[in-house]
């Protein structure tokens, strides 16, 4: 009886993942000429901290020190002299930085894609909160009444 009842799980379970893995990869990222996945950015902004990974045997993959000279070359493509900051490297070994000045949609997505350019860019995408639950969180009330 138990038997039975399993041969069955596992055809729900993929029947019922399929449309969101689905939904996940028509929501992902394109791929420019250098062949970088890069996330499309849907909201208007202003956007201000980014992340890059570089491919490990890339010099900008083994040193943190050479990821500069590079968003310093990514920053002379926007306007108003915007300046791109690194500000530390993560344990997945992406780099964080981020703009001098927040950037809309189009200067963001422009800055994404002349990163992603780069052939040594494994990935490029705008530093946000990551979570799955769509509600707000609960607010704690400390009113005594």
């Amino acid at each position: 009886m138990m038997v039975a009842r399993f041969r069955y799980t596992l055809p729900l379970a993929c029947l019922l993942a399929a449309p969101v893995l689905g939904a996940c990869a028509a929501a992902g990222g394109h791929q420019p000429e250098g062949g970088a996945d890069v996330a499309r950015l849907q909201e208007p902004g202003p956007y201000q901290r980014f992340i890059v990974k570089y491919r490990g045997d890339s010099a900008p993959g083994r040193d943190p020190q050479s990821v500069q000279p590079r968003l310093t070359r990514a920053a002379d493509g926007l306007d108003g002299g915007v300046r791109l900051q690194w500000l530390r490297r993560m344990g997945v070994q992406a780099d964080v930085f981020q703009s001098s000045a927040p950037l809309d949609r189009e200067q963001a997505q422009h800055l994404l894609d002349t990163l992603a350019a780069d052939p040594d860019v494994e990935y490029v995408e705008v530093d946000g909160r990551m979570g799955i639950d769509p509600r707000p969180p609960l607010r704690q009330s400390r009113d005594p009444r």
